[in-house]
């Protein structure tokens, strides 16, 4: 990892990679639900991507904004 510089995500409260997401203050996994930036290829190890080090964590918000929200 170039960059281990380690964040917390303000929407759902994993820690990632600051160099993995391209918005600040958000995980690869909320910027893209979100705002549609393109996500990390998550490999998860141990609980946790190697690639940006996110946990797998999502907040309600998000779980609904990826799950299938039309019957809501």
């Amino acid at each position: 990892m170039e960059n281990t510089n380690i964040k917390i995500c303000d929407e759902c409260g994993s820690q990632h990679l600051e160099s993995a997401s391209k918005m600040m203050g958000l995980c690869p996994e909320c910027a893209s639900a979100l705002y549609g930036y393109e996500n990390c290829k998550h490999v998860f190890q141990n609980g946790r991507c190697k690639q940006c080090y996110w946990d797998g964590s999502r907040s309600k918000y998000i779980e609904w904004l990826i799950g299938d929200n039309l019957s809501e």
